[in-house]
Parts: structure tokens; C-alpha cells; sequence
């Protein structure tokens, strides 16, 4: 008895300090997560004299808006902001335009090699798409689509991870819901847009940010196709002036790395509570 009390007291007193562990592992993984973001502000707001006066300390006491003036005359930043915003918007809306009916159809559709095709499409997850830039370079010249929005935006219209992801979660769907609408008359287009899509919107949300981040941080696939610099998107600007354009002039490329930041941090933030809230409905369903 003595020693299961012992015991019981041992790991009472045990627990505050692996909570007191995770929480500090917790607080440093934001610190880490944060820093360059913190830094790339600090150095923006900067003179360019002060850049290198104290390296650690990136917060300056005298912010000037010196850099962002420079990036305003150096940069045409409302039209790589409208080349931004089509380049990632178009990525996002065709794929989810085709994975949403191709995740169903694989989830919800029994046909002959319906499991053979899936893991042929899961194949080409782990095979980067740097590997593809060569053949759709030459594609899309064959077309004519260099410096051009199609040009940018079709090779990535597809996306197998899309696919997969909302697959899985159709698939978890329940089925006595689609059996009652099956019941009702509907088909699997009524039954996909009416029924499915609005009870897993959390998950089509979720994905649409991905989707959407991922094609804003993009750099070497916009550049290759569309070099022009009238077709430059927000990153490939930012990589511009911290090249041959910036030269040393940090202080202007960090305030250009903070515009082309805040777009895809204000759409996180203004989707925030719906997202949480769709997937909050999704996890009690």
C-alpha cells in the first residue's frame, strides 16, 4: 500500500515538470518560427546605415519607412501583386475544381481499376515538381504560353495530394446520409455539391490555404516561364531586388519580403475563425 502511494506521489510531483518541459519545447518552437519574421521586420523599419550597426538586436528605436519608399520606386508592386494574385488564385481554383469530382469518384465510385489508378496517381506524390519543370517548359513554349498567365498556371492545375486528402475524408463520410439522399432522387452530382462539399468545408478550406500559400511562395517555376519582368510575381520581385536589382540595399529587400508576406498572413487571418470553425463542426460530425 505504502508503495503505491509512494509511487502515486512520484508521479504527481513528475507531471508539473513534463508539463513544464513541453511547454518550454512549445515556447521555443515559436521563438524559432518567429525570429525571421521579427528580424525581416526589424531590418525594414531601418535605416540602411543601421542594418549591420547591431546584428542581434533587430528592432530599432528611430523606424524609418525609408526601404519601402525605395521599394515603391524600384518596384511596380500593385501590378506583381494583381500577377500574384492570379498566378496562386488560378493554382488554387483548378485544383480544387478537379480534385473535388476526382476525390469523390475515387471515394464514393466502384470501378475497374479504381484502387490501381489511386496508387499510381499516390506515386507521383514523393517526385518533386522541380522534376517536371524541363517538360512543361517545353509544352507550354510548343504552345506559346511563355509570359503568360496560362502559361503559369496550367501545368499545376492537377494536384495528387489534393486528391488524396479530400478522398480521405469523403470516404469518411457517412454513408447512411448518401443513401437517404439516393433515396430522395439525387444523383452523385446533387449528392457531391449539395450534400458532401458543404459537410466537409473545413477540409476544402484547409486545403485552399495550402494550395493558395504554396503557389504565393513559389519562385523558380514563374521565373522560368514568364521572365518578363511585366509578368513578375511578388516573389520573384522580392528575388530581384536581393539579387543584380538590390544589390546590399537589405533593408529595401527585407521591406519587400514583408509585402509580398502580409497577403498570405492577412488571408490566414480573415479565413482564420471559419476555418477553425468548419473543422471544429467536421471533427464533431
Amino acid at each position: 500500500m505504502s508503495a503505491i502511494t509512494s509511487h502515486s506521489a512520484t508521479s504527481t510531483r513528475q507531471w508539473p515538470v513534463r508539463q513544464i518541459v513541453v511547454h518550454l519545447v512549445l515556447i521555443l518552437a515559436v521563438a524559432f518560427t518567429f525570429a525571421p519574421l521579427v528580424w525581416m521586420l526589424g531590418l525594414s523599419l531601418k535605416a540602411p546605415a543601421q542594418i549591420f550597426e547591431n546584428p542581434l538586436r533587430p528592432l530599432t528605436t528611430s523606424p524609418t519607412l525609408v526601404n519601402y519608399r525605395d521599394v515603391a520606386s524600384r518596384l511596380d508592386v500593385l501590378r506583381q501583386l494583381t500577377n500574384s494574385v492570379i498566378f496562386a488564385g488560378g493554382v488554387t481554383l483548378l485544383q480544387l475544381l478537379i480534385a473535388i469530382p476526382a476525390a469523390y469518384a475515387f471515394a464514393r465510385w466502384k470501378f475497374r481499376g479504381n484502387a490501381l489508378i489511386f496508387s499510381l496517381m499516390l506515386l507521383s506524390i514523393p517526385i518533386p515538381f522541380v522534376v517536371y519543370y524541363v517538360p512543361n517548359y517545353v509544352l507550354m513554349a510548343r504552345w506559346d504560353l511563355l509570359n503568360t498567365y496560362a502559361g503559369m498556371i496550367l501545368p499545376q492545375a492537377a494536384s495528387a495530394y489534393a486528391i488524396f486528402l479530400l478522398r480521405q475524408h469523403f470516404r469518411a463520410f457517412p454513408r447512411a446520409i448518401i443513401e437517404a439522399a439516393r433515396l430522395d432522387g439525387a444523383g452523385d452530382l446533387r449528392l457531391l455539391w449539395q450534400v458532401v462539399l458543404p459537410n466537409n468545408i473545413g477540409a476544402i478550406t484547409a486545403l485552399a490555404i495550402i494550395i493558395f500559400i504554396g503557389s504565393w511562395n513559389e519562385y523558380i517555376w514563374p521565373l522560368l516561364i514568364a521572365p518578363d519582368k511585366s509578368m513578375y510575381t511578388l516573389t520573384v520581385a522580392v528575388g530581384a531586388m536581393s539579387g543584380g536589382e538590390g544589390g546590399t540595399r537589405w533593408g529595401a529587400t527585407m521591406a519587400a519580403a514583408v509585402i509580398a508576406s502580409v497577403f498570405t498572413l492577412g488571408a490566414y487571418l480573415v479565413s482564420r475563425k471559419r476555418l477553425l470553425k468548419a473543422m471544429a463542426e467536421g471533427g464533431v460530425k
